[in-house]
């Protein structure tokens, strides 16, 4: 296993936490579920008691032969090899994870277009940063998402263990407005330049000359145009905000 990942994910051993997480998704008969850096399959094993199926992503390959084996146990279990952010996967309904936390935020923002429930264990930083609205990352969490924290753990409960205390969050989609709908489109253009992005965000409803010019002659700064939709600040993504609220 390499050490470098080791470093980033801390693998779920205690059996309580493993119910509660399972548990909080309410999963049903029809539920098709996503396990991130499922390990050795504690969470995707006892998720595909009450779902129909259940894609168990590692990258590992050591992790990955032992999830394999174990998986033949299960008539729902399919093991999936490999990163999650470079996969395409059939449709799922829910996820159910202890993901490597380098890959949370990538997680979340890859799901704002269509959002799914997600229960998911997390770092306590990372949970506060989501529970509010005030973070940039929170702030695009709460575009397409009600976050609630469930519980807090000690880092005992993951081995190895996690230094600093964990937190069970569950994220339920919610109804988006317009205006949201149309910042998530801006967000998820993440490489391109505010600018650009902006632009095509108004193309759905303006012309591309009417669009171009809103954007011109706006407020925003020439600064915050020509940077990247991804290193963009609370402050600027409220800027960003309001100015679709006046000229969506």
């Amino acid at each position: 296993m390499e050490l470098a990942r080791l470093m980033d994910q801390h693998f779920l051993v205690d059996r309580a936490v493993v119910m509660h997480l399972v548990v909080a998704a309410e999963l049903g008969s029809e539920d098709v579920v996503l396990d991130v850096g499922a390990g050795t399959g504690v969470l995707a094993f006892e998720a595909a008691k009450f779902a129909r199926k259940v894609y168990a992503v590692e990258r590992d390959p050591i992790l990955y032969k032992t999830l394999s084996e174990k998986a033949k146990e299960y008539g729902n279990v399919e093991p999936v090899r490999g990163n999650i952010l470079r996969l395409r996967l059939p449709a799922y309904t829910k996820i159910v994870a202890n993901p490597p936390f380098s890959l949370l935020e990538p997680l979340i923002i890859r799901h704002l277009r269509n959002p799914v429930t997600m229960s998911l264990l997390t770092p306590k930083h990372f949970a506060d940063s989501i529970l509010t609205p005030e973070t940039a990352i929170g702030f695009k969490t709460h575009l397409s998402y009600a976050v609630s924290e469930k519980a807090v753990y000690d880092g005992s409960v993951c081995e190895p263990p996690y230094i600093g205390k964990l937190s069970h969050v569950l994220l339920k989609p919610v109804q988006r407005t317009a205006l949201q709908d149309a910042m998530v489109m801006f967000l998820l253009q993440r490489g391109s330049k505010v600018r650009n992005s902006l632009r095509n965000v108004l193309w759905k409803t303006r012309t591309k000359r009417e669009a171009t010019k809103l954007v011109e002659l706006s407020s925003l700064s020439d600064s915050l145009l020509e940077k990247r939709v991804n290193r963009t600040t609370l402050q600027e993504l409220k800027q960003v905000y309001s100015f679709l609220a006046e000229n969506l």
